[in-house]
């Protein structure tokens, strides 16, 4: 008897809550069957007790707590499907396997395009996924886990490789490493770029793979030192500016400690520090390649034909906390400084001077600079 005083009750609850939190008519009918339900199921009750014969009230009582119960049943929500909605719902279905299906050949399409390999590091980044470029480069399996593609990476440089991918994060969402790729007995440097990508709370990783060698791969991600004009392409280009009376500077630099770079970790590693370097000074002070050129192993000259770029120049020049001489260069596990002396000629456009005697100046210029102790610049006139 407790027992279905409790369920009545509680169903009585129910009914006024449900029509408080969902207002709608439907509901508010509900709990006015439900309160008219659970008084006449009371009164009922209260006649039961004071006259226990009286047993068809008993199942009155019955009756009313089932169909106050069945109200609070889900229904169903299904409907009869004709064979129009079939057909809709196909239509639907092949629009959209059609629509994923274009996206998956854009996709591949695109990746066929790009000069560069693609990892995926799918699944925590535990996993990698290569494109067909990306497994020309490593060889072996093209999917294969994060542990079985650092073999690939030479012995050397597996720990920052590595390191650096599973630091990757919503806070570090990028990174840039070059390490060596040990494949059939050769050593092959390479330069991955890659991005973060949060998927389903995982971290996903999508990065670009291209070698560093020009003479492997003509698809190299860097401007090989040794096809850069020599200086006799230089001289057409001065008697250019002497002929149009065009002011520029003349920029003849040494990058003095490559030697002892070379002999501390391999030639290879030194050009790829002059090509960083070098990229360093393309992008912050003049962007066309051509005019740069190199005269001999470790020394360059460049020509800055813009004002805006020079004053930068001769702002990070003097001043020995810039950039131009705390450039650290870093290819895989080996960090080392660049340091760089220069000799600096600037020519207005009314004062014309003779190319070899601007070549011979310069020069003198440079010497200086590497025999200072004071500076690693000497500009002509300062």
């Amino acid at each position: 008897m407790i027992l279905e005083i409790v369920i009545v009750s509680l169903l009585l609850v129910m009914s006024i809550l449900n029509s408080i939190i969902y207002k709608k008519t439907q509901n508010i009918i509900k709990m006015i069957i439900g309160v008219v339900c659970s008084l006449l199921y009371f009164a009922f009750k209260f006649i039961v007790v004071l006259n226990p014969f009286m047993t068809y009230y008993l199942i009155l009582c019955v009756l009313l707590t089932i169909v106050q119960a069945l109200f609070f049943i889900p229904k169903k929500v299904t409907k009869n499907i004709t064979e129009y909605d079939y057909f809709d719902l196909e239509k639907s279905y092949y629009s959209l396997k059609d629509d994923k299906e274009k996206l998956r050949q854009r996709f591949i399409s695109t990746i066929n395009l790009i000069d560069e390999g693609i990892i995926f590091y799918e699944n925590g980044a535990n996993d990698v996924i290569l494109s067909d470029y990306a497994h020309e480069i490593f060889g072996g399996k093209q999917s294969l886990t994060l542990e079985e593609h650092a073999l690939n990476v030479n012995q050397i440089d597996r720990a920052e490789y590595l390191n650096t991918i599973r630091n990757v994060s919503k806070k570090n969402l990028k990174y840039e490493i070059k390490y060596r790729v040990s494949k059939n007995g050769e050593v092959l440097w390479v330069c991955e770029r890659g991005n973060y990508i949060g998927v389903d709370n995982k971290k996903s990783i999508i990065a670009t793979i291209k070698p560093l060698d020009i003479k492997l791969y003509k698809a190299s991600s860097y401007f090989d030192i040794d096809s850069l004009y020599g200086e006799e392409k230089m001289y057409p280009l001065l008697k250019d500016y002497r002929d149009n009376k065009r002011p520029f500077t003349f920029v003849y630099f040494e990058l003095t400690n490559i030697p002892v770079i070379n002999s501390k970790y391999s030639r290879e590693v030194g050009s790829l520090v002059m090509n960083d370097y070098l990229k360093f000074m393309k992008n912050r002070y003049q962007r066309d390649i051509n005019k740069f050129y190199r005269v001999s192993g470790i020394r360059f000259i460049f020509i800055i034909d813009n004002e805006h770029d020079y004053e930068q120049f001769h702002n990070d020049l003097i001043n020995n906390q810039s950039e131009i001489y705390n450039t650290r260069m870093q290819i895989s596990g080996i960090k080392d400084v660049v340091i760089p002396n220069f000799g600096v000629v600037n020519i207005q456009g009314n004062r014309p001077v003779d190319s070899l005697d601007l070549y011979k100046l310069a020069t003198r210029l440079l010497d200086e600079a590497i025999e200072s102790n004071r500076r690693s610049y000497s500009i002509f006139g300062e």
